[in-house]
């Protein structure tokens, strides 16, 4: 085994000791920070299908890491070390003592112990990277076992967010879904579905002289014109990745505070039901017909209205899994009809364009793409889901055999994000999306690798083949994140990691 494997690696940061973001000038205490929040599914992560969640619940429901917005490196939390065993394939988690939940139970080894069964049992293992065992050593020691070295343990496990077991096992699923009880800087005074959620401080929370703020208003604004009345008129103090128009109304007034990052990107995408046999899209050919009825740089341009670009990849410039040698495909009609009619379908077909309404930018995705199939003879019907009921096909459904649309965050590193979506290791698209043998060796050899440039040429075959060789899913334009605030916030957090993370407990107003 190569040596970096004998190494015991300890990422030792103790949580109380390390600043959550870089000072901006002096905190001052009170006020009120109102922010959008992301489509509401559930405030009980352990059985959460989307990140998005953890953005909402943020403010009460803390992780065990977090990533440091310099270096991308996850940093201690409700952890203080993670310590990485590559010989002994463990890595042990280090727990911070003395924080307690909300509702005044303890924050112990038991109830990490309690999330991770949790995750498990609702298949979601692969959150975890798939650990054979894990165990309580004492209070505040967790140790995982594996069966196979993995780069992305301590990332990965340091996402987790901890809900208290003791409100759950009082009050039942259905009540955790709508209150969230963690160790967080807040605890929500009421939530009104489709509204707002209302946050006030917790008056026991574990770090000293956090938080700032007396309150975090969480509003739900689905309609990007009332976002940006809202931040325009003072009614919201952050405007996280507006529209287009909002962002050329607002550039040149307003400072982006977002990082720019790979992390922080945001991707439009769709996916060919490439897993079912009864779909034209299971054969390669048809997608790639699709591929190359496409002009990529006119779509990108469409989507976000020339604030975007086109990438060949599942990736955007910067992240590793993005190799500069990848090219976008050429538009060609005629060749896509012949491939088409080489596929057997000389006449075209009828599909279904099926995208979630959530975001914006999927709908003139789905326009655009289907003016491009019909111009090869593909007749496509654009159907309109709900957040909630697009989520609902996620791990079992096939979108009517067709085409998905939708829009995600991109990473610096992808590796936790294609084997926790889309792999046989996955929790989503199990029958939507074929798994080639091929993209999923370079994918599970670039989480055993040894070295980050090997991990990073072997994410880069996994992305090739993923969307570009077997275009199982594709990226259809990406935009860098934007975010303004009004003068006088600080220190929120918001778009300086990655699209879910921020940091209600350091955040404070003028």
């Amino acid at each position: 085994m190569k040596k970096i494997l004998a190494m015991v690696l300890s990422l030792m940061l103790l949580a109380s000791l390390v600043p959550a973001v870089m000072a901006e000038g002096t905190p001052t205490y009170g006020g009120t920070l109102t922010v959008l929040g992301f489509d509401f599914a559930t405030f009980f992560l352990p059985h959460s299908t989307t990140t998005s969640d953890r953005y909402n619940a943020a403010p009460a429901i803390e992780s065990l890491g977090r990533r440091n917005p310099e270096t991308g490196d996850t940093e201690g939390w409700l952890a203080d070390e993670f310590i990485i065993d590559a010989e002994a394939l463990t890595l042990t988690l280090k727990l911070h003592q003395g924080i307690k939940f909300s509702d005044g139970t303890d924050f112990n080894a038991d109830a990490v112990i309690w999330n991770f069964q949790q995750m498990v049992d609702f298949g979601k293992s692969s959150e975890l990277v798939n650990p054979a065992s894990f165990e309580k050593v004492d209070d505040y020691t967790v140790v995982l076992k594996y069966e196979s070295w993995a780069n992305t343990w301590a990332d990965t496990v340091g996402e987790v967010r901890i809900y208290s077991p003791a409100a759950y096992e009082a009050n039942g699923e259905d009540w955790a879904a709508i209150h969230p009880v963690g160790t967080g800087a807040f605890v929500m005074k009421e939530m009104v579905a489709d509204s707002h959620i209302s946050y006030v401080k917790n008056e026991n929370y574990w770090r000293e002289g956090e938080p700032y703020l007396d309150g975090i208003e969480v509003l739900f604004m689905s309609d990007a014109t009332t976002q940006l009345s809202a931040f325009t008129n003072g009614e919201l103090d952050v405007l996280r990745n507006p529209n287009s128009v909002g962002i050329k109304q607002l550039m040149d007034k307003y400072e982006n505070v977002a990082n720019a990052a790979p992390d922080l990107a945001g991707i439009t995408y769709m996916m060919f039901c490439s897993g079912v046999e009864e779909s034209p899209f299971s054969k390669l050919d048809v997608r790639l017909a699709v591929m190359h009825a496409i002009d990529w740089e006119e779509m990108a341009d469409a989507i976000y209205d020339g604030l975007g670009g086109a990438t060949p990849l599942f990736a955007v410039p910067g992240a590793w899994s993005y190799d500069e040698n990848v090219e976008l495909y050429t538009q060609d009609f005629d060749l896509a009809k012949k491939m088409l009619a080489d596929a057997g379908y000389p006449n075209g077909f009828d599909t279904v364009i099926t995208l979630n309404a959530e975001n914006a930018a999927n709908e003139p995705c789905a326009v655009m793409l289907q003016y491009y199939l019909s111009e090869i003879g593909i007749n496509a019907e654009i159907k309109k889901l709900t957040n909630a009921d697009f989520n609902a096909q996620k791990a079992e459904g096939n979108y009517d055999l067709g085409i998905m649309v939708n829009n995600g965050s991109s990473k610096l590193d992808f590796t936790a994000n294609y084997i926790r979506l889309y792999s046989s290791e996955g929790v989503n698209y199990k029958v939507m999306m074929e798994k080639p043998a091929d993209y999923e060796e370079a994918l599970f050899a670039a989480r055993a690798a040894t070295t980050l440039e090997e991990k990073k040429e072997l994410l880069k075959t996994a992305a090739r083949l993923f969307s570009h060789d077997y275009a199982l899913v594709v990226a259809t334009g990406y935009q860098s994140a934007y975010c303004y605030a009004q003068p006088g916030v600080h220190n929120t957090g918001i778009c300086s990691t990655t699209a879910e993370a921020w940091t209600p407990e350091s955040a404070w107003k003028e």
